[in-house]
């Protein structure tokens, strides 16, 4: 069985790799600057009172996230449309009515061989 993290990367792979790149490396800064926006100003005291409220937001961005891809996963056709010679033949099919679509197999003439 695969596991959770080997689905979500496979999605990625031999495509994504910019956006890998940069969605950490913007992960990594902001927590830089989140980290020294906290000790600069003394938000130490204040930060746990913060925390329930950060968990609630990524809490609700995740299930958002999870929501949107499930709608666009329904969206998806499970087969590729028809084209134009397909369209024709199965409207002909259809219009037939009682008709068999099996016709009956061109005998070759008979011929006189001698043995």
């Amino acid at each position: 069985m695969d596991s959770f993290h080997g689905n979500l990367y496979d999605h990625f792979k031999d495509r994504h790799y910019g956006g890998i790149f940069w969605s950490t490396l913007l992960a990594i800064i902001a927590s830089f600057a989140l980290g020294a926006a906290i000790g600069l100003f003394n938000l130490q005291v204040y930060f746990p009172y913060l925390l329930p409220g950060i968990g609630l937001l990524a809490a609700t961005w995740v299930w958002r996230s999870i929501r949107q891809a499930r709608a666009e996963r329904q969206k998806q056709l499970r087969r590729a449309p028809l084209s134009r010679d397909e369209l024709r033949v199965a409207r002909s099919k259809l219009g037939n009515g009682t008709r068999s679509i099996i016709r009956p197999v061109s005998r070759a003439p008979d011929t006189d061989l001698k043995y």
